[in-house]
Order: C-alpha cells, then structure tokens, then sequence
C-alpha cells in the first residue's frame, strides 16, 4: 500500500523517517512507556509486525512491556527497534503512542503537526500545555474518550493508526471514524473538547466545523 500524503495534513511534518535500508519507510511510530500499573500494550507484537511488514518503522522505549512479560528482546523479534530515552523516539515518530497522558517534558518536544494517542484527562491540561498544542499544529486523540474497553483497545489502534499511514490525510479518516469525531480532542493546534478547553480557559472549537467545509 503506498500512502497518499496530502499538504493539508501530511504524515511527514519536519521529520526525517528511519531507514531500513531496504525499502523506504512510510511513517514512523513511536511508544512511549507508562507509570499506570496494568496498562495495556497499544499495539501487540503481531501488529507491530505487520506495520513493519508495511514498512513502517516502529520504536519502542525500553521497558515499554515490563507489565506484560514482554522483554525488550522480545519486541525487537518482531521488528521493532529498542530507545532508552524518550528524545529520540518523539524527534522520529510521525505518531507517539502513550498509555498515559503525555508530560508537560513530552508535549513540549513534539514536533510540528504529529499525532498523539494518549489518555486525555480534561483536568490534566494547563494553558501552558495546550499552548504547546496549539503552536506546533498537534493532532491528539484521546484513548478514555474512546470510552472501549481495554480489550478491543490494540485493535482499535491499529486500526486507526494503520488508516491514518496510508491515507496521509487524518481529516479524511476522522470525517469516515465517529470513534475519532468523539475522541480527537485536539486538531491542527484547535482544542475541539469543551470540558478541556474550559478548563484550560482557552477557546473551543467544533471538530465537525474544523474537518468540514460548509461554504
């Protein structure tokens, strides 16, 4: 599947894709460990291998499936590859993964106009953090306002991300996903939550306005 990557949007914002050496890398996803006792792996091993198999590069931070048994090893079996650090894995990821809400420390090393999956407390996010947001054109989806149980939740990810890869456009992905028109707190930069935005006192903003052109 070779992806259609549109300027609107495109998977490519600033960022350099990890070589295989073989065959270009289309994307690259990155996944960050989680503080959260008994949090789920957003991507099993048999889909991480197929994204690889895609030529998709995906970076893993070391420990990531302490919880689940999974060695570092383990992961790297099925194509993945191991960083200790979380600098490297954001400064190369077309898409960050993370079972938690991401750190004030971690949205500020985002790069322009990547996507997010985290969690998504509303009372988690400060002025300062959505400025960031804002500033660097982030796309972010909520994992908790997916409201899915934790064992559809690798599925449903891979899904998503897999559609976000090779369409290249996420407007289009969200305009075909109710999952994502509930759960995409944060477009191009716009808070489209209203309880987030509230909190954060910054404005708020429809994501049916912002993926639709109504004139």
């Amino acid at each position: 599947m070779t992806p259609i990557l549109h300027s609107e949007h495109t998977l490519d914002p600033q960022l350099s894709p990890v070589s295989t050496g073989v065959d270009e890398v289309k994307a690259t996803v990155g996944l960050l460990s989680s503080e959260i006792l008994s949090a789920p792996l957003l991507l099993s091993l048999i889909h991480i291998e197929e994204l690889i198999d895609d030529n998709v590069s995906v970076l893993i931070q070391r420990g990531l499936g302490n919880e689940q048994n999974i060695s570092d090893y383990h992961f790297t079996e099925f194509g993945a590859d191991i960083m200790e650090d979380i600098y490297p894995i954001i400064a190369l990821s077309n898409i960050v993964l993370k079972y938690e809400p991401l750190s004030l420390e971690e949205t500020a090393l985002l790069k322009n106009k990547q996507i997010v999956f985290s969690t998504a407390p509303s009372e988690y996010f400060s002025k300062e953090m959505v400025q960031f947001l804002h500033e660097k054109k982030i796309t972010a989806i909520g994992l908790n306002l997916m409201n899915i149980d934790n064992s559809q939740i690798q599925n449903t990810v891979y899904k998503l991300v897999s559609s976000i890869i090779f369409s290249g456009n996420i407007k289009s992905v969200i305009q075909l996903n109710p999952l994502l028109l509930k759960s995409v707190y944060c477009y191009n930069g716009d808070i489209c939550n209203k309880i987030i935005a509230e909190n954060a006192g910054v404005p708020w903003k429809n994501i049916v306005d912002l993926c639709w052109n109504w004139n």
